[in-house]
């Protein structure tokens, strides 16, 4: 028989959180088992697949093929509603990932730590037993499994429906889901050492539009809408609308789509039996939607807890809300401050942006910086000041 009747450690989706989560659980001695729905891990890809080196650095040595693969320092330009470009003083080292392979590495790990990692498989259920979660319903090449186990870790992504099975609050704020889409485009010089966004009502409105070059010579072409502005015109008509004026003649050669929490983390992560970690926790960047290292870095805290409480014999909602504490120490209150962020950026109107970019255009390169936009923003809009309390609250 493929699976056995039980495992220490049972995790739902091979994003990853959930790679991240199996390998660690491995590593620690638990029996993991990993259940990807797709038929292989790394598809579909729903991201702009960018990410900053320092939290790759915290999962991988610095001389590991990933990193020296991907590894590469960009330049920053902004375009304002006018198109108005500005080179911002700011060199980010990142690493503009291919998902699909980079995905696929993350579960090669986990089986390599010992973790078992099967696709194609679909969790139907939760098995539940006086009020703890014991396990799942899986089905798989056309029968079905009642699979037990000590925990069960829930990284199903946005459409989750591990956390909601346990009897976990995961329905976002409508205005807090982003609707995305994205184009990979060939065909054009893009520049490979520049990550441009655009801003303004017109392009990407709440949002912003993104140009990511990758090492194959396509980039990654996106944007994302919140969930009210999607009523009145979807994702996919600004972004065509862009392409048109800008890249008419480029081969779209990947269509990417989907929808991207930009909220706040959950405010329960766990219960008796399960934690959940990623998307299916809201634990992405509110500001930026990335949630790729966010992902890693709570598939981490997760195994730690499980360890703990698999060795101490309680799986009990008490013993593994550590997991929600540690969560919120190492990153969940950062998300909060960046949630703050996002919506003072949201009422910034185009004028005040085109005015900004205008007057630091003006200046020397090395005023351009983050810092100075910020000024500039509060000297047009003062009452912005009045937000600033929350970010420390």
């Amino acid at each position: 028989m493929i699976f056995k009747d039980k495992y220490d450690v049972i995790i739902v989706g091979g994003g990853p959180g959930g790679c991240i989560a199996a390998k660690e659980c491995a590593e620690r001695g638990l029996e993991a088992l990993l259940l990807e729905r797709h038929r292989e891990i790394g598809i579909p890809v729903r991201c702009g697949e960018a990410v900053g080196i320092a939290g790759l650095l915290e999962f991988f040595d610095a001389d590991h093929p990933i990193v020296k693969k991907y590894r590469k320092k960009y330049k920053i330009r902004f375009v304002a509603p006018n198109g108005t470009q500005l080179d911002l003083n700011h060199e980010s080292e990142a690493a503009v990932l291919d998902r699909k392979i980079f995905d696929h590495e993350l579960g090669i790990m986990a089986a390599s730590s010992g973790a078992k990692i099967v696709a194609g498989a679909n969790v139907s259920g939760l098995i539940k037993e006086n009020d703890f979660v014991v396990g799942v319903v899986a089905e798989y090449q056309g029968k079905v499994y009642r699979i037990k186990s000590k925990i069960v870790i829930g990284a199903d992504g946005i459409e989750s429906r591990m956390g909601r099975w346990a009897g976990i609050q995961t329905m976002p704020k409508f205005n807090d889901i982003e609707s995305c889409v994205q184009y990979t485009a060939a065909g054009s010089n893009f520049e490979k050492d520049r990550l441009d966004f655009y801003f303004g009502k017109e392009i990407a409105p709440t949002g912003y539009l993104w140009v990511f070059p990758k090492q194959d010579g396509t980039a990654n072409i996106g944007l994302g809408v919140n969930g009210i502005c999607s009523r009145s015109k979807k994702a996919s008509a600004y972004l065509n609308e862009f392409m048109k004026k800008n890249y008419p003649d480029c081969s779209i050669v990947n269509t990417t789509c989907g929808g991207v929490i930009c909220g706040e983390t959950l405010k329960q992560i766990s219960g008796n039996g399960i934690m959940l970690v990623g998307d299916a926790a809201h634990q992405t960047n509110a500001i930026s939607g990335g949630g790729i290292i966010n992902a890693m870095k709570a598939g981490r805290i997760a195994a730690e807890i499980a360890s703990k409480a698999i060795e101490s014999k309680d799986v009990s909602c008490k013993m593994l809300s550590e997991y929600d504490r540690k969560w919120e120490k190492i990153q969940g209150s950062a998300n909060h401050k960046f949630y703050i962020i996002k919506g003072i950026i949201e009422n910034i109107d185009d004028d005040t942006l085109n005015s900004i970019t205008e007057k630091l255009n003006k200046q020397k390169l090395e005023k351009r910086t983050l810092v100075n936009i910020f000024k500039h923003v509060l000297i047009k809009h003062p009452k912005i000041i009045l937000d600033l309390p929350k970010l420390f609250s």
